[in-house]
């Protein structure tokens, strides 16, 4: 094997790594103030963010906090106070995604009261400010909600229209929302669209607990 000579005048050339790093050393030192002005800024916004990320999972959690107390209040009998507490959660945490969790609640609570205009006008307001940032379900949550709220009105035609909305969306509440469609068509007096649906919910979801019923409704 051929050995690599190294000569003597290689020895005496300087080191690259020790060259440029002394090179770096020397406009460090020329640029100082620039170089500490850059670091500070850098420090300063680690710093910022760090506080702003910190602020953030402080408001979640207080946010998420007053929720669960507010829901907690679901178990008593006072479905009054219920609806006030998860109201003033929805409104004292508006830019937080609890918000929108807590005014669909109250909705629900109010449509159990037999409050339904301001139900309805909580969920107009909600899908019309917050539907994209609800998740599917909590939107399909909503649209079956607001259906229950125009059908204790007898506002069939708009009911109906609000649960096909929901049938539309992917969601535990598909099948719910389909039944309700097919009843409120059938007081619309639309007997083959209810059949049609009433076919739907019986092929489509066998483990709906009011199979028997659904098949009573169609020619099996």
């Amino acid at each position: 094997m051929a050995k690599t000579r190294i000569r003597r005048k290689d020895l005496k050339k300087p080191d690259e790594f020790v060259t440029q790093t002394g090179k770096a050393v020397e406009w460090i030192s020329a640029h100082y103030q620039i170089v500490a002005g850059v670091v500070g800024s850098l420090l300063l916004l680690g710093a910022a963010l760090g506080i702003t990320s910190a602020f953030r999972s402080a408001r979640s959690r207080d946010a998420n906090t007053d929720l669960a107390l507010a829901m907690a209040s679901l178990r008593g009998s006072d479905l009054s106070n219920a609806a006030t507490s998860l109201t003033d959660v929805a409104e004292r945490w508006s830019s937080t995604s609890v918000a929108g969790l807590a005014s669909l609640l109250a909705a629900n609570t109010e449509i159990r009261l037999g409050q339904n205009d301001n139900a309805i006008t909580r969920l107009s307001q909600l899908m019309s400010e917050s539907s994209d940032e609800l998740p599917s379900y909590l939107r399909q949550q909503a649209l079956v909600a607001w259906g229950n709220a125009l059908e204790e009105k007898a506002d069939w035609t708009t009911a109906a229209a609000k649960y096909q909305a929901a049938a539309d969306l992917s969601g535990p509440y598909t099948a719910q929302a389909v039944l309700h469609e097919a009843r409120a068509r059938e007081q619309l007096g639309e007997k083959d669209r209810a059949t049609e649906l009433y076919r739907k919910l019986y092929d489509q979801f066998p483990e709906f607990p009011d199979r028997e019923l659904v098949r009573s409704k169609i020619d099996v």
